[in-house]
């Protein structure tokens, strides 16, 4: 039993200090339903998200927060799990507080004024000028289809992962395209300057 559980916490430490994908790959098929079965019983009621869609989410959120720097944070497999379990919790409230927000947005647009014409025309030109920095950020298929299919249209690692298997051999494939991409975006200047733009308005 000792034997194993030092073998589990050797498979995170692949995978932490040496982003080493074959080992997330490991951890997403070795505790996967563990995650779903938390997510289950997270308590987020209210929340339309399945289970393992959770699952993944709370999972690439550790795959981004989980980096070599805050291994010495986990000294056993107990804290990584417990940490793990945290994530769920957190990404399915989370989950459920945007959908409810969402809906409170829906239901206040009938009482809002219209927008004027010159509003709209600035709201897609910034938009537009938005969307042209970022996909030319996305510089190969893989990028792209992680951007559109992630933020677009909201699909998890797992479903990009089962819609692409030829550019995604696996789904800890998917989390390192979408962190280094992420990680590119975040450094752009002119991207860093677009969004200054809109938060002054």
């Amino acid at each position: 039993m000792i034997g194993q559980v030092e073998e589990e916490y050797e498979l995170f430490r692949q995978a932490i200090l040496h982003r080493d994908a074959d080992a997330w790959a490991a951890i997403h098929t070795r505790y996967h339903s563990l995650l779903v079965s938390w997510a289950y019983y997270s308590g987020a009621h209210g929340c339309l998200e399945l289970p393992a869609d959770i699952a993944d989410h709370a999972l690439a959120r550790a795959w981004a927060a989980l980096t070599p720097e805050r291994f010495a944070e986990f000294p056993s497999l107990a804290s990584l799990l417990s940490y793990l379990r945290t994530c769920v919790k957190t990404t399915a409230i989370d989950i459920a507080r945007a959908q409810a927000a969402s809906e409170r947005a829906w239901q206040q647009i009938d009482a809002r004024e219209p927008a004027t014409p010159e509003q709209i025309i600035v709201g897609n030109l910034d938009r537009d000028a938005l969307w042209q920095i970022v996909i030319a950020l996305a510089n190969t298929p893989s990028d792209r289809i992680t951007l559109l299919e992630s933020c677009v249209y909201g699909l998890p690692p797992r479903a990009i992962q089962a819609r692409h298997p030829g550019l995604f051999p696996n789904v800890a494939s998917v989390y390192t395209t979408k962190r280094n991409l992420f990680n590119r975006l975040q450094r752009n200047q002119d991207l860093l300057r677009l969004c200054e733009a809109f938060s002054a308005f």
